[in-house]
């Protein structure tokens, strides 16, 4: 029963593994769209520039309210960037915790299988050794 309770455990634990490292692939799948949308905003205000410097004195007042929310919304991907790295940094912590703990198992496991295997291998050649000895106390005493 308790062999059974121990490879229910490790297939928990390797659930668990699974899970962590599907939140790990998606926050940095989140990382890499802020990343993406920086740089996008980037090349939205250089192409934006450019066309102020074509554009008459009434359009280029448009820019500086414009270039403003451009920033703010730079700080705003900057600080979630930052508050996705550290969850990121976490994620990882807990999966490599998580990690740990289904290797314990594992390696608890591996060593109950080895021990039942040394077992069972001097079981059989206690009865082998038996049998030997049978056999050689039936022979005939001149053969």
């Amino acid at each position: 029963m308790a062999r059974k309770d121990l490879y229910t455990l490790i297939r928990i634990r390797k659930w668990d593994v699974d899970e962590k490292q599907r939140e790990v692939a998606a926050l940095m799948r989140r990382e890499e769209s802020i990343l993406a949308n920086q740089a996008a905003l980037a090349e939205e205000m250089r192409a934006e520039m450019s066309l102020a410097g074509q554009a008459s004195p009434t359009e280029r007042y448009t820019l500086v309210p414009y270039l403003g929310r451009c920033e703010e919304r730079k700080k705003n991907m900057d600080a979630l960037l930052v508050e996705v790295r550290r969850a990121i940094e976490v994620a990882r912590d807990e999966l490599a915790d998580t990690f740990r703990r289904l290797k314990t198992f594992e390696v608890t496991q591996e060593a109950r299988e080895a021990k039942d295997e040394a077992e069972e291998a001097r079981i059989e050649q206690i009865e082998l050794d038996e049998m030997g000895l049978t056999l050689h106390r039936r022979r005939p005493a001149g053969v």
